[in-house]
């Protein structure tokens, strides 16, 4: 309604179904709740359209399993919101990384600390399973998604929790994963939602004052880099071999790529969610394949549900090649 009362010449509905009909629409870009991405993708896929849609890409893997295979019957493409993948700090580390510069990647953990979502607010719905999938199909995706970026393909996780603290919780409000990679790699990725004022729009200026903290860091076979999320800088290190100390070497300061410059400098490091959607329009536009397929973001939504089903199952460790006939 407020819509039509800005522009009426704006086709506007409340059913996905007739966009989905309208021959004059070619890519559709949806922002709408968890359970209902698979409807809604598969319904603008029969109607040959592409399609963008937030992750996960749906409440269970047999969901995601069905927008893979509309996208494969209609010949279109789907998106899906990993920002970090394709704008910001995602592709800027995974440039440092494949120049060499830290040589290959040893180890990555990531550490998250923010407030939880209240029952109040609108997203306050996240707190719940069934309107998520689980906090790691809700929140940790983004950074299992990313350690795939710079460490490869993810073969074992194991994932605990401690005992609630915030009893509106329907699903743990802290986890902590362990990531074994293909090629020997380790990771380590921690959510706690207990040490921060929640801040129902997002990042806030005041947040980081206040407990919220985004930290990530990679260690290679030459060096290593750590990222400072809030103030958008990554620095870089290297290993010098020490003269006359029997092999040992020392952590040397290389340098610290600053993007403080930008426009809105934080958005586009971390979160550009809407970057993320425009640039997937402009591909579409321009007939070319998004810059991650669906299927590669479908192997990150498989992590998050083993990691996720790890902590309810007390931390079993779950190879990821168990997950093929999972929900």
């Amino acid at each position: 309604d407020r819509c039509r009362a800005e522009d009426d010449s704006v086709f506007c509905t409340t059913d996905y179904r007739e966009l989905a009909a309208r021959p004059d629409v070619d890519t559709v870009v949806t922002f709408t709740p968890n359970e209902t991405h698979r409807d809604i993708a598969v319904a603008m896929l029969e109607g040959g359209k592409n399609v963008f849609i937030e992750k996960p890409m749906g409440i269970t893997l047999q969901q995601g399993r069905d927008i893979l295979a509309a996208e494969a019957k209609s010949g279109k493409y789907v998106g899906v919101d990993f920002e970090m993948q394709v704008i910001g700090m995602g592709p800027e580390i995974k440039a440092i990384i494949d120049s060499g510069e830290i040589g290959d990647v040893l180890h990555v953990e990531f550490d998250h600390a923010r407030g939880g979502w209240l029952h109040t607010t609108p997203s306050g719905e996240y707190r719940t399973r069934k309107k998520t999938g689980g906090l790691m199909r809700m929140e940790g995706i983004h950074q299992m998604n990313n350690f795939r970026l710079f460490a490869g393909e993810i073969q074992a996780v194991q994932s605990f929790c401690a005992p609630n603290a915030l009893p509106h919780y329907e699903i743990p409000d802290n986890i902590t994963v362990i990531v074994w990679f293909e090629n020997g790699a380790m990771g380590r990725y921690t959510l706690n939602q207990t040490r921060s004022p929640y801040y129902p729009n997002g990042f806030d200026e005041r947040s980081s004052k206040y407990g919220h903290f985004i930290r990530l860091g990679i260690t290679g076979t030459r060096g290593s880099l750590q990222v400072d999320v809030w103030n958008t800088y990554i620095d870089i290190f290297r290993f010098d071999t020490v003269p006359n100390s029997k092999g040992s070497k020392s952590v040397s300061f290389v340098r610290r790529q600053d993007y403080s410059g930008k426009a809105n400098p934080l958005r586009w490091f971390y979160e550009d969610i809407e970057g993320c959607r425009r640039l997937f329009m402009e591909r579409m536009a321009a007939g070319l394949p998004p810059l991650q397929r669906a299927a590669d973001a479908f192997r990150s939504e498989v992590v998050a549900w083993a990691a996720e089903q790890s902590s309810y199952e007390n931390g079993r460790c779950i190879e990821i090649s168990e997950v093929a006939e999972a929900p």
